[in-house]
């Protein structure tokens, strides 16, 4: 009897894949000033290892969003200007798992982001460019808060998160909070 009960206790680990819909906010601190919003997609992987109702995961994800200005119609432009950032982000999350069925679990759980802003690129009156993160000032690194919920169906995976940024987006002394939301679906081996 005892080693079945020492093999029920074993840490269970899963693999997942994932691809879904990003949107982010750049709220700056001053007064007068509005906020960014940019929006794309996401895919990555990562894994997870369960234990009872307690989980640790761990993902790789690649970011791309994005904006598009209209530029002033005074100065007769039509053709919008559409900026892309790309980045990889390193989440590390833990959390409880308050429904554990044989084919549906709920998870909940919070833990850091570390964004690495990869490149960036513009197209602009059908010319497109590639530019470093640093010649917008942004910071190449960014931590944030983040927590969330996620669903498995079987196989399938739901994910819905939200970021809160630790670190200022922007190199400069005005205070640029980010917020960004997740939500992703996927296949969780």
């Amino acid at each position: 009897m005892v080693p079945m009960f020492a093999g029920a206790q074993q840490p269970k680990m899963h693999l997942k894949f994932f691809g879904g819909w990003n949107s982010n906010a750049l709220v700056y601190r001053a007064e007068g000033a509005g906020s960014e919003y940019l929006h794309g997609w996401q895919a990555g992987g990562g894994f997870r290892v369960m234990k009872r109702k307690a989980f640790m995961e761990a993902d790789i994800t690649f970011v791309n969003s994005g904006i598009t200005y209209q530029l002033d119609e005074d100065l007769n432009i039509d053709s919008p200007l559409e900026i892309r950032i790309r980045s990889l982000q390193f989440p590390l999350n833990v959390g409880y798992v308050p429904v554990k069925k044989t084919l549906f679990k709920w998870f909940v759980y919070g833990g850091l982001v570390n964004e690495f802003s990869l490149m960036g690129q513009y197209t602009f009156e059908g010319e497109t460019e590639k530019f470093a993160p640093s010649e917008l000032r942004l910071h190449a690194y960014n931590l944030g808060a983040r927590f969330g919920t996620q669903v498995d169906f079987g196989l399938i995976n739901v994910d819905m998160s939200y970021t809160i940024g630790i670190t200022n987006s922007f190199k400069s002394r005005m205070r640029t909070n980010s917020h960004g939301a997740m939500i992703s679906i996927g296949l969780a081996l």
